[in-house]
């Protein structure tokens, strides 16, 4: 959520910040690990905060903003906005956020369109030539993520069915364990399944908005695929759909519906994880065949 020209700083982890900047989203960056930052948490307000007329904290629980920003009299104080609904309500986080966030602004709903742009690496479908089908088998969490040979089978049925498809598999730091496989079942292909090596959020972003359909679980990647309007379908199994999914109307939610899912933050402590062991490859199948054949 932008105003179109407006002025917004984030502050946040490097990398994903500058990509934002670099994208057209925000104006300019401040990082969280620098030590002007972390002058917020030994109790001085930093010179940088001088040049700013407001600053918005995100967080999940007020506790977690530095305390010279909450106080009464203070010079800077944070508006804070939550970035999950702990009530019994569980909005999605995005919508969330954005209700505060719209609330805040003193915007009309008539005049919301000004504060949604398409995302830069979002190329209009004709134009996404590049994968037919795009996979990223892993997440932050292993325990977020369903057998890989459940992905290598439904691959091979679309493959099987669409000779002239291809494929590509994402893989990032955190697959590092099962590239060697992906790498095996990619040789097979002679070519039709291809491995990128995404390592930086500009790359990751060109190939997603330039790819007709992707299916991951729950993840950073997967919220991208969708931001990048790409047809998404993910996986979810101990994590709670209603918060997490991504937002966008492009996006199909894969779900076995097992007695304990979700489970939300128990999974941890989680050995059986049946709700990942019991999704539905035929209905992965499905919905893919589904959007593939629409979109060709």
């Amino acid at each position: 959520m932008r105003k179109h020209r407006g002025d917004f700083t984030l502050a946040g982890e490097p990398e994903r910040c500058l990509f934002l900047k670099a994208s057209g989203e925000v104006s300019s960056v401040f990082p969280t690990n620098s030590a002007a930052f972390a002058q917020l948490y030994s109790g001085s307000i930093p010179p940088h905060l001088d040049y700013f007329n407001d600053i918005w904290w995100f967080t999940r629980r007020r506790g977690l903003v530095p305390t010279i920003l909450m106080m009464p009299d203070a010079e800077k104080q944070a508006t804070v906005v939550f970035t999950v609904d702990e009530s019994p309500d569980q909005t999605n986080c995005s919508v969330f956020q954005f209700n505060q966030v719209k609330s805040l602004l003193g915007v009309e709903d008539e005049d919301i369109n000004d504060y949604l742009q398409p995302f830069v690496y979002a190329k209009p479908l004709e134009e996404r030539r590049l994968f037919d089908l795009a996979v990223h088998p892993g997440s932050g969490s292993p325990k977020k993520n369903i057998d890989l040979e459940i992905f290598f089978r439904v691959t091979t049925k679309v493959l099987e069915g669409h000779p002239q498809m291809t494929c590509c598999y994402i893989l990032g730091p955190a697959e590092g364990e099962i590239a060697p496989r992906v790498e095996e079942f990619a040789l097979k292909w002679e070519g039709r399944v291809k491995i990128a090596n995404c390592f930086d959020l500009k790359s990751l972003s060109e190939l997603l908005g330039s790819t007709r359909v992707f299916w991951g679980n729950d993840s950073g990647v997967t919220h991208l695929a969708a931001w990048c309007g790409t047809r998404t379908l993910v996986n979810f199994g101990p994590t709670n759909p209603r918060l997490w999914r991504p937002i966008c109307g492009n996006v199909s939610v894969l779900q076995s519906h097992v007695a304990c899912s979700p489970c939300g933050e128990m999974y941890n402590r989680c050995e059986e994880l049946a709700c990942l062991k019991n999704i539905d490859e035929s209905a992965a199948f499905s919905q893919l065949q589904k959007w593939l054949e629409q979109s060709k």
